[in-house]
């Protein structure tokens, strides 16, 4: 059978007829008998009998989740000759799939042929043609503790004298299917179930307000990666794959706030799995900090995600766990246990028998030890990048549900760019706080509000920023260090405001360094250009202008041998501390501040008109993109070539 989602069954005429009227009598073990008596408990001996006895039917089938899917398919089969027959558990990739689906069932029931669906999530992964065409839709819950009853007396020949009403609850098929056993007695069965059920305290569910992974936006790579397991694991329940063949483990990272956790829920949904979230943090927080505890709640994580599984083990954190390369002499003794004993137990949660996938998540991926990411434990670091306005629509779409329906949201999410899934979920909180202090509905008024609120900041300050920004652009666009993507003076935390450029790598080349360096020192050579004095913008954080230009150019001449000598100091971060001791480094470092700033700044002073154009319209709509900006410069331009004063 071709390895897909799909299972595209044509049953040949010559083909001996199954029975219609009852199930095909099979040995009583657990995975066979569990979804028959859930089927059967549902609609009952008459319902399967009218679904045998038709000729011509198109049958959808909700599953109770994802991990139901193949077992229920494989039982339903059993209940007569099917012409065509799909199992989906993930949407499709595309519309050719969809159209080879919708191809094979519109001949199956054209020639008055009989074809079956099931998915977990019929109207979300399946084609909607199949939907349309359903005779009967049949949505089968989670089993209750009368349907494992009756599947424990059909595996043990007897009935457990109590079934408890939450029996079970909380567990997957696999994991009440492997609790069910013949040789044993009913009651071992029940215990079992509920020692199984206990141990998943730790696991979080799934609620419909997660997304399916093919719901997510702006996740990239990631995005990418989750769709192939999702895709793997259902070839891998069918019997198609082993997990050797899975690419199952790795490690997310990002900046705070650009959605790892709702990344890990996402694909729990997806796959059908339960979802055990840990941190380092946890760990300490959780014990008394002492290396046997620490060891102990290692320990406790893994084996309660083995006792659930196959099951995501979601590790947040990771970069608490020093690397070996950077951990100092003093913390050696402490931390090179705790380190070794995560990677034995992390070879043992990624083997070929644990039946876990491990994710990990970080915001500092430079900090991981390398023996974590390697090929054979957590494989590889996937980065997932800032939004773009196109994923931040469909972020701002998802977090808003049925509010501002029909709305377009483009222009709202182009002003949001820069910011994180996290930031659009609490302005989509606050639009609807001030919707229901207005004892109305949501308008588009309220979440542009929420977005870009009112700017109460001194026009002559808002004038001195806008200038600022219009210098950065107008400096990289003349040093060639990239396209200009956009412009804002819209406020965000201690940010007054910001310039993007799509820029080539800038680090390759002294050359390309001193390119950005220009472009980093624009927005002060603007100011004093332009005004005639410079504010203190441009200095004062870590992430400012002058702290990332010295730090560029220290990193020349210390860190990567593009300075007098080839010798390494330290990186990047090590930078400030480095000048400060070594006073003949930092003299240089000066000199070549001061040589590109005096170019940014000749650049400025032919440029003034195309400055002042660009800073007053920013200052106006405070946002600009990058078509826009390039518009203003051209006709800025054009005037002055002509005669006439343009843009003030």
């Amino acid at each position: 059978m071709a390895k897909s989602d799909d299972f595209l069954v044509g049953l040949e005429d010559s083909k001996p007829a199954r029975n219609r009227n009852k199930f095909k009598k099979a040995a009583a073990q657990a995975h066979d008998i569990l979804p028959r008596t859930l089927i059967e408990t549902i609609i009952g001996a008459e319902g399967i009998a009218k679904i045998s006895a038709h000729k011509t039917l198109c049958l959808v089938v909700e599953a109770p989740a994802a991990d139901w899917v193949v077992p229920l398919w494989k039982s339903i089969n059993e209940m007569g000759e099917w012409d065509f027959s799909i199992c989906r558990s993930v949407a499709s990739r595309g519309k050719a799939q969809d159209e080879s689906t919708v191809e094979g069932l519109v001949k199956a029931l054209g020639s008055g042929g009989r074809a079956v669906a099931i998915s977990q999530s019929p109207k979300a992964v399946l084609p909607p043609a199949l939907i349309s065409a359903a005779d009967m839709i049949v949505s089968l819950p989670a089993p209750t503790a009368n349907v494992i009853g009756k599947t424990i007396e059909a595996v043990t020949g007897k009935l457990p004298e109590s079934l408890p009403p939450t029996l079970a609850a909380g567990l997957g098929f696999d994991e009440i299917a492997t609790c069910i056993r013949q040789n044993s007695t009913p009651a071992e069965c029940v215990e079992r179930l509920q020692r199984a059920s206990a141990s998943k305290r730790r696991v979080e569910h799934m609620g419909q307000d997660v997304p399916y992974v093919h719901e997510l936006h702006g996740y990239g790579e990631a995005q990418t990666w989750a769709l192939n397991l999702v895709e793997d694991l259902d070839a891998w329940r069918r019997g198609e794959i082993s997990l050797h063949d899975i690419d199952r483990n790795v490690v997310l990272a990002s900046a705070p706030g650009l959605g790892k956790t709702t990344f890990a829920r996402s694909l729990a949904r997806s796959t059908g799995l339960p979802l055990i979230t840990t941190s380092v943090g946890a760990w300490f927080a959780n014990s008394p900090g002492y290396l046997d505890s620490i060891i102990k709640q290692i320990d406790e994580v893994f084996a309660s995600a083995r006792a659930v599984a196959p099951a995501i083990l979601f590790l947040d954190e990771c970069d608490g766990i020093p690397s070996r390369e950077t951990i100092s002499p003093r913390g050696a003794d402490w931390w090179l246990p705790v380190i070794g004993h995560l990677l034995t137990v992390l070879d043992g949660a990624t083997s070929d028998t644990s039946n876990l996938v491990v994710v990990g998540a970080t915001n500092y991926a430079e900090k991981l030890d390398p023996a974590i990411v390697r090929p054979g434990r957590l494989n590889r670091v996937i980065t997932i990048p800032a939004p773009d306005s196109e994923a931040l629509a469909g972020i701002f779409r998802q977090h808003l549900g049925d509010d501002l329906a029909g709305e377009d949201l483009s222009q709202i999410a182009r002003l949001a760019v820069g910011n994180s899934g996290a930031q659009v979920a609490a302005w989509v909180k606050a639009a609807r706080r001030a919707a229901r202090s207005a004892k109305r509905g949501m308008l588009l008024r309220d979440l542009m509000q929420a977005v870009v609120p009112d700017d109460n900041r001194n026009p002559e300050l808002l004038h001195r920023i806008a200038v600022h920004e219009a210098g950065h652009a107008v400096v990289g666009t003349s040093v060639k260090l990239g396209t200009v993507t956009s412009l804002t003076v819209i406020e965000r935390g201690i940010t007054g405001g910001l310039t993007r450029m799509d820029s080539e790598e800038w680090s390759i080349t002294l050359a390309s360094i001193e390119r950005y360096v220009c472009h980093v020192l624009g927005g002060r050579a603007a100011e004093e250009a332009v005004l005639g004095s410079v504010g203190s913008g441009s200095g004062g954080d870590a992430r400012s202008d002058l702290a990332r230009a010295t730090q560029v150019l220290g990193l020349v001449h210390l860190g990567i041998g593009m300075g007098a000598t080839l010798r390494y100091h330290g990186n990047a971060e090590e930078v400030p501390q480095l000048l400060a001791l070594n006073p003949a480094v930092a003299a240089k470092v000066e000199a070549d501040l001061q040589r590109l700033y005096a170019r940014a700044l000749e650049i400025c002073h032919g440029e003034i008109p195309v400055i002042k154009a660009v800073a007053k319209e920013l200052a106006e709509r405070r946002y600009l993109d990058g078509e826009r900006y390039l518009e203003i410069v051209a006709e800025t331009r054009s005037g002055a070539k002509s005669g006439v004063a343009s843009h003030g």
